[in-house]
């Protein structure tokens, strides 16, 4: 029977809202910034809005305990945005999502001055909340293929293999009919180049009523078409046919970061109820391909292989009371951003029946594929120095070699005893001119430091969040 206990946290996974216009490099996937438009933003802030019936609702079943239905508590809330390579899009995307979740309260947003003048916040008391911003650069749990030097080979191998060869020939009629009637400008029309083909074609659609108006002149469904080759196109690219593939390092990037979250709901003195991410489409490719959804019948998603919509959410919600190890079960919701549904959908994981999985099991059915750093990443991606986010590894490496170098040139020419010896002084002082080099790059630093827990990766915890605005405040 599925766990009716209400939950105590969720992981909140978000697609941005409609945006400008966009290209992606097929090879490198290195993306041109592109904005949020006003459609984009109410796609967004009604999505909060469904959320906050739910988890701040008035459903016992389904409220998290001591979340407020109205005002922002910095404590209880942990939010973060991609800010990779397109631009603002994501980050104001999650910025609506919150103004749907916790809109302008003037009740409390205001304050009486010494002189009995009463002043109210902006934009009749707008709440503040903090979104962190995540760069390529700097961690890699959203934009993994960034400056990932396997990645482009995997697109190269993909775009020559034979699936893609016959998918090729077998939607030729339609790339044809694409180039010849001059829909997409200037665009390469390729298969390789497919996602960028039916982006143009979908932004156009939707905001200018005189392309719409020549693409349903064709009296042909090319956009339909176009979408779901587009579909294959990305499907191929972001999973793989075993979990711990390189198509699936979206999700094997970010689900070490979900997976902490979830972990963190069930410690002692927690005070995180919602673990709130806004990405791209990528991630929820590869973690619907590593956790199986797929294979869910009763009920089931429509579409669990094609790219989720505008403005699309899943959730991961914890609940205690499980009859497994951990005492706690997570369950998956998802809806697209396109659904008229006022709820989520819920489908078993991993090929199961029942809807509730025990967190434990969750965690370990992905923990051996996950990436849980940058160093694992750099290694994955066989990246160097060069790779900002791959400089302290590359150091590591440099030292590792030059100890070794030195170590068997020790070797011919001493006993064993001196070459230990000298092994051992050559090992120090490398080692401690790289830490040096460390110290002076800002990678590390001395002094007393507490025990490395999961703010040290992941630091807006519940002592260190953002308390938000004057209307936050406990006056």
């Amino acid at each position: 029977m599925p766990n009716t206990n209400a939950p105590i946290g969720v992981v909140i996974l978000a697609r941005h809202g409609d945006r400008s216009g966009f290209y992606q490099n097929p090879t490198s996937y290195s993306a041109s910034d592109t904005v949020v438009t006003p459609l984009g933003e109410q796609q967004l802030f009604e999505l909060g809005s469904l959320v906050r019936g739910i988890y701040a609702g008035s459903d016992p079943t389904r409220a998290i305990s001591g979340l407020s239905n109205t005002t922002f508590d910095g404590y209880k809330i942990n939010s973060t945005a991609d800010a990779g390579g397109e631009g603002s899009v994501i980050y104001d995307s999650a910025l609506a999502f919150w103004q749907g979740f916790y809109p302008p309260r003037t009740d409390i947003s205001n304050i009486t001055l010494a002189n009995g003048t009463v002043v109210t916040s902006p934009l009749g008391g707008y709440q503040y909340v903090q979104v962190n911003t995540v760069m390529p650069d700097d961690d890699i749990d959203f934009e993994p293929w960034t400056n990932c030097a396997v990645w482009p080979n995997r697109t190269t191998e993909l775009y020559a293999s034979p699936e893609w060869t016959a998918r090729a020939d077998q939607d030729k009629d339609l790339l044809d009919l694409i180039k010849s009637s001059g829909l997409v400008g200037n665009r390469t029309v390729t298969m390789a180049n497919a996602y960028n083909v039916w982006d143009y074609m979908n932004v156009n659609s939707i905001h200018n009523a005189t392309y719409a108006a020549e693409l349903n002149a064709t009296g042909q469904d090319i956009l339909a078409r176009a979408h779901d080759l587009a579909n294959f196109h990305e499907y191929r690219l972001f999973t793989d046919s075993t979990p711990g593939g390189l198509g699936n390092i979206p999700g094997r990037a970010i689900l070490s970061r979900m997976i902490a979250s979830m972990q963190q709901f069930t410690a002692t003195g927690n005070q995180v109820v919602i673990s709130h991410m806004h990405a791209s489409y990528k991630p929820f490719l590869s973690i619907f391909n590593m956790t199986q959804v797929a294979a869910a019948t009763n009920p089931s998603l429509p579409n669990p292989y094609g790219m989720v919509d505008y403005a699309s959410a899943a959730v991961f919600e914890v609940r205690p009371g499980g009859s497994g190890s951990s005492g706690h079960d997570v369950r998956f919701g998802f809806r697209n951003g396109s659904s008229t549904d006022s709820d989520f959908t819920y489908v078993p994981l991993f090929g199961s029946n029942d809807v509730d999985v025990d967190l434990n099991t969750f965690a370990s059915n992905l923990d051996p594929y996950i990436i849980p750093n940058n160093t694992a990443w750099c290694t994955l991606c066989s990246n160097n120095g060069s790779v900002p986010a791959c400089s302290e590894w590359a150091l590591t490496q440099q030292y590792e070699t030059l100890a070794t170098k030195y170590e068997k040139i020790a070797d011919g020419h001493f006993t064993s005893v001196g070459s230990g010896f000298i092994g051992a002084a050559v090992t120090i002082v490398v080692g401690l001119a790289v830490l040096g080099l460390m110290r002076a790059l800002g990678f590390v630093s001395f002094g007393k430091r507490s025990k490395q827990n999961y703010g040290d990766r992941y630091p807006l915890t519940d002592q260190q969040s953002y308390k938000g605005s004057v209307a936050n405040s406990q006056l």
